[in-house]
């Protein structure tokens, strides 16, 4: 590159932007989806899924005489899609080798707020793929010497779209190169830039015009500071007055105060929505009633409004590798979405109105079938309460907590299941309820809340959990899944010991009654005091690579 290499610089553009073009394309998505829950996030990923489904298998793109790089790009795409790829001949190889250092680099791309960020991801993949892109080079260098520079790209572009999975061309400009960002300043910046888009679409040169200019709101016009020694004071010439001036042309001043004007009341709204949302929560707390344990003890409901910056900040330096574990956990129950959504065959029930004539060999009973119609209607939701006590402290057992809340929290929100996190302990008035993330928040924060999860003072774990399955009863889903973590010593003034655990199973079965399943997640050497008092099993959240498999497993039976 440095040499200017024709052939070099070529083919490394067209390999860079088609890395680029991935990782930006797929977090836009994923920030479309974190605007928009529901029916419109669950339609991106199930579409995600169907497309990498279609990309061929890794085998088949080796038998079909794909360019190497083509295949490690369609691998990328895959893993950016789903967190997973299209394997189904269980090849292992350089290529699932090579996809597999390049996994960190492209996780932390896809969750940056910075596009220079997947920039700077682009470059690390160029490194990592540079064996699967240097027999391109050397077949442009064999081309150029038959062909001009345009006809060379053009070459290229056509076979890397014509092998790519995504079925979007790359953008051209002048000479095949690659079109910059910023097509040119709308503002006075110190180095004009420039970009030749005459080629170009006249809706796609106008929506990138419009995209520079929201750039250079903020990156335009900046001078570096440079090194002075004085200022000369030079002779006045005198002042003119220019009559002719009819202004400066800008034409969006009216809507840049609209913008910065909605933007304030758009905070304004959602602070006022999240006063109120606490003044509902706790009339909610203060309606229960909380059973002859729990009698004369009041429960204060506390809830961070606004998010301060040290909260996001902290939140965005640890979430890299446990939103990677997220990514993980998602993988595995995308397809069971897509069951939900589009309907099917179930085979090898152990209930049913039709046998399986096929599998009426099986020993353990499963002979029967069923054909499920499409689903749309959500089925679980889900609700967290953590043990936030003073012995939560030893063992790192509140960290290991709060890891596993910023987990689930961000594998629900993904896949569009409802949830809602608190913590508890107790204070000088009696129970103390942390909320850290509601079903019906709307400022987007509570993944920042989780941080504030500690360990404080004693638990009286019978009032939280009450309020905590009446939060989630209100739900309209049919299946409701609480699980809670904790050390397994309920401790407050009078509420302990034997009394204390066999309030906790009453709870328990109560709720179970009405359609919730009340879990237990235990860390490290409390799992004994966990089966004592919820009996019926429990979660191992201790080792973070564990938690994919071992969250699945729990959550697989409430999908179904």
């Amino acid at each position: 590159m440095e040499e200017k290499d024709n052939a070099t610089c070529l083919t490394l553009s067209r390999c860079a932007a088609q890395f680029n073009n991935i990782l930006e394309d797929i977090y836009i998505e994923a920030r479309m989806c974190e605007e928009y829950p529901g029916t419109f996030k669950q339609g991106i990923q199930i579409n995600n899924l169907r497309m990498s489904e279609l990309i061929p298998s890794i085998q088949e793109q080796i038998d079909c005489g794909y360019q190497p790089f083509s295949i490690m790009s369609n691998l990328i795409l895959s893993y950016c899609r789903t967190g997973n790829i299209n394997n189904r001949t269980n090849y292992s190889g350089e290529y699932t080798d090579t996809l597999s250092d390049c996994m960190d680099y492209i996780d932390d791309a896809l969750i940056a707020t910075q596009g220079k960020e997947r920039l700077r991801a682009s470059n690390y993949l160029l490194v990592l793929c540079w064996n699967y892109i240097q027999p391109m080079v050397e077949l442009t260098r064999e081309s150029l010497k038959k062909q001009d520079s345009t006809q060379v790209g053009d070459a290229l572009e056509d076979l890397l779209r014509k092998e790519s999975g995504s079925g979007s061309p790359l953008p051209t400009g002048k000479n095949g190169g690659i079109p910059k960002n910023i097509p040119g300043p709308t503002v006075k910046s110190k180095t004009p830039i420039t970009c030749d888009l005459s080629g170009l679409d006249p809706n796609y040169r106008q929506d990138a015009i419009n995209q520079a200019e929201k750039v250079l709101q903020e990156e335009g016009g900046r001078i570096e500071l440079a090194k002075t020694t004085a200022v000369l004071d030079g002779n006045n010439p005198g002042i003119t007055y220019a009559s002719q001036y009819a202004g400066s042309g800008y034409e969006n001043a009216a809507n840049d105060l609209a913008r910065i004007l909605n933007d304030v009341a758009t905070e304004k709204a959602q602070n006022d929505y999240e006063q109120e949302l606490t003044e509902d929560l706790q009339k909610s707390a203060d309606e229960i009633h909380y059973g002859n344990a729990h009698a004369g003890i009041h429960v204060t409901i506390h809830r961070i409004n606004p998010v301060s910056d040290f909260f996001i900040k902290s939140y965005q330096t640890v979430a890299s590798p446990l939103l990677r574990t997220s990514k993980r956990l998602q993988s595995s129950i995308l397809p069971l979405l897509k069951e939900e959504a589009e309907g099917g065959k179930q085979k090898n029930l152990l209930f049913g109105k039709r046998l399986d004539m096929r599998a009426l060999h099986r020993k353990d009973g499963g002979i029967f079938t069923r054909t499920r119609l499409p689903d749309e209607e959500q089925k679980l939701s889900v609700g967290l309460l953590v043990d936030e006590s003073g012995s939560m402290g030893w063992g790192d057992r509140i960290t290991h907590a709060r890891k596993t809340a910023i987990v689930l929290y961000d594998f629900c929100m993904s896949l569009g299941i409802p949830i809602t996190i608190y913590g508890h302990s107790t204070d000088s008035k009696g129970v103390a309820l942390y909320s850290y993330a509601e079903f019906d928040s709307l400022d987007a924060s509570d993944r920042y809340r989780l941080i504030d999860m500690s360990a404080r003072n004693g638990n009286r774990d019978g009032a939280a959990l009450r309020y905590v399955a009446e939060h989630l009863a209100k739900r309209p889903e049919s299946q409701k899944l609480l699980i809670i973590i904790s050390d397994g010593q309920p401790a407050d003034c009078g509420y302990s010991g034997t009394e204390a655990e066999a309030d906790l199973r009453g709870i328990k079965n109560e709720y179970r009654k009405r359609g919730i399943v009340i879990f237990a997640a235990a860390i490290g050497d409390d799992k004994e005091n966990i089966r004592r008092i919820y009996q019926d099993g429990f979660l191992d959240i201790t080792k973070l690579e564990d938690l994919p498999k071992n969250m699945t497993q729990l959550v697989k039976q409430y999908l179904k």
